[in-house]
């Protein structure tokens, strides 16, 4: 629903969400059946139809979302990134040594790789029938993606928030829609405060549940329990010990979300496109962090089954919480972007482990 906004024809519009976790989960597990059964090669289909659920459920003043890319072009990627990865591990296997130059070489072409998957991921998501676009360079990705992480360590990671920030000003600020460019202005403060949060969170929990762990072992051999009691000592200890397991299982989801629930909103609150749209986002700590350790536990307990339908939650909470301002040009705006790139960059960064996550 849309309502009018300032006089001058820019108006707010909701996000709206429409998928349900139950329909995804049902299209996601016949896809993942199809993957399998014809040994991988169906997983070019299932990115593309999994994806265009998710697109185009998320609706904007009526208009969806839509993902562009064709299945034979995320193969053809996926077989091209696989084949170099079985070159690099067959020269591995036969001379060690010229690996190490494989691996360099690999290095080198890594923000390659991360500008050519930005590219394609962007190119075909669409707006109103107009493709997004993406201009970062080489030497940016390098920079950002590279040179600086290194030179964090020297500093002990304490330049790693700031490093942070220019990653997503990167991934965000080189973003197109109809030739009109993206800014993040983003506050290195913010990233710095977030870090100091979940790096204090971590300490405090991580004794907390150390220490109660340890006084549960020590109550448990106070209480009589016979060490030498291999079988019965056994059956104690697992009925003490699956808590803690999942407490500490369930703590990385709480720390990561903790960060993103504290940079988020800065994120999209600094994120517009001059005289096209300008975002808001105001999710609350509380708010995310329920959705992601209830999401930690449903995968927990379904044992993975449960991430389709925690992938849901999760992209309706968040689209319940951000709001677009468009202006009147919006509804002008003309496509300039084919949908011709090659999928191999996106498909590498998957299988060399390029994380390409934003928050």
């Amino acid at each position: 629903m849309t309502t009018p906004d300032i006089p001058n024809g820019h108006r707010s519009a909701d996000i709206q969400f429409s998928a349900t976790p139950w329909g995804y989960t049902k299209l996601w597990l016949v896809n993942l059946l199809l993957t399998l059964a014809t040994l991988g090669i169906y997983g070019a289909w299932a990115k593309v139809r999994n994806n265009q659920y998710l697109y185009g459920h998320t609706n904007i003043e009526g208009h969806r979302l839509q993902y562009l890319a064709k299945p034979l072009q995320i193969l053809q990627g996926r077989l091209l990134a696989l084949g170099v990865l079985l070159i690099i591990m067959g020269v591995s296997y036969i001379e060690p040594m010229a690996a190490v130059v494989a691996y360099l070489i690999l290095l080198a072409l890594s923000p390659w790789l991360i500008v050519q998957g930005l590219k394609f991921t962007y190119r075909n998501t669409s707006y109103r029938n107009v493709r997004f676009d993406f201009k970062g360079s080489y030497i940016d990705a390098f920079v950002n993606f590279i040179l600086l992480p290194v030179l964090s360590v020297f500093t002990l990671f304490l330049a790693f928030p700031w490093v942070l920030k220019r990653i997503h000003q990167f991934m965000f600020g080189n973003c197109e829609y109809g030739g009109e460019r993206l800014t993040l202005n983003t506050s290195a403060g913010e990233y710095y405060k977030a870090s100091a949060v979940v790096v204090g969170a971590y300490f405090i929990l991580f004794m907390v549940l150390t220490a109660a762990f340890g006084g549960t072992m020590a109550l448990l051999v106070g209480a009589g329990a016979d060490p030498s009691d291999a079988e019965a000592f056994s059956q104690q200890m697992s009925a003490l010990i699956f808590p803690f397991i999942a407490a500490f299982y369930a703590l990385p989801y709480l720390l990561q979300a903790l960060f993103s629930a504290m940079i988020r909103n800065h994120i999209v609150n600094n994120l517009n496109a001059e005289d096209l749209a300008q975002f808001k986002s105001n999710i609350t700590v509380g708010g995310y962090l329920s959705v992601a350790m209830t999401n930690a536990l449903l995968i927990l307990f379904t044992l993975g089954l449960g991430y389709p339908a925690a992938k849901v939650r999760k992209m309706r909470y968040l689209a319940s919480k951000t709001q677009v301002e468009l202006s009147p040009r919006i509804d002008h705006m003309a496509n300039q972007v084919d949908g011709n790139d090659s999928a191999f960059g996106e498909e590498a960064a998957g299988v060399f482990d390029t994380d390409l996550s934003i928050i």
